[in-house]
């Protein structure tokens, strides 16, 4: 791996692994004792597949449209009222925000969906698909089989919507 492998200690509960293009970051709690290769070798099939989704998106972000949707919260509503009567679910409130690294978020519980203001920016079928997500963590909470099998219902071309998603966040980032 030719990746620059930096240890961060925080107030975390436990390890984790950060991959990015440049590189790997190994975060720990303060009070661990890190052994990096240690570390290193037992997510090494782990590291790999990121590298590759990394690789992967990035070789997508190159040749990807930028759009300026300034309709977005009608876009949104609009989704979110057709995908809710379908799902038989809405949610209670649609915030949008910046966001770093996700395209957006639901608060299961409170019934609130946060979107990513840079949706703007992502050709409408992807609004849509961020949109159906989030709604479907309405019903389902985590990414298990179950969740991923109520997404394909809905989009049965959801692993490379996810693929472009990935792209489009190196691109506008």
């Amino acid at each position: 791996m030719n990746r620059k492998v930096s240890v961060l200690k925080r107030k975390v509960k436990y390890v984790r692994l950060e991959v990015n293009l440049e590189d790997l970051k190994i975060i720990a709690p303060e009070n661990f004792k890190v052994n990096e290769s240690e570390i290193l070798q037992r997510h090494q099939k782990w590291i790999q597949n990121k590298i590759e989704k990394l690789n992967e998106a990035k070789r997508i972000s190159k040749n990807l449209k930028i759009y300026n949707h300034e309709n977005l919260n009608e876009l949104v509503n609009f989704y979110v009222e057709k995908i809710g009567e379908i799902l038989k679910r809405k949610p209670n409130k649609v915030l949008f925000r910046k966001m770093k690294a996700r395209w957006g978020s639901c608060h299961y519980k409170k019934g609130v969906i946060i979107l990513n203001k840079l949706l703007r920016y992502l050709p409408e079928e992807l609004i849509k698909y961020v949109v159906l997500h989030e709604m479907c963590h309405l019903l389902i909470k985590h990414h298990k089989k179950e969740f991923w099998l109520l997404i394909k219902k809905f989009d049965s071309n959801f692993k490379e919507k996810e693929k472009l998603l990935a792209g489009y966040r190196l691109r506008l980032n």
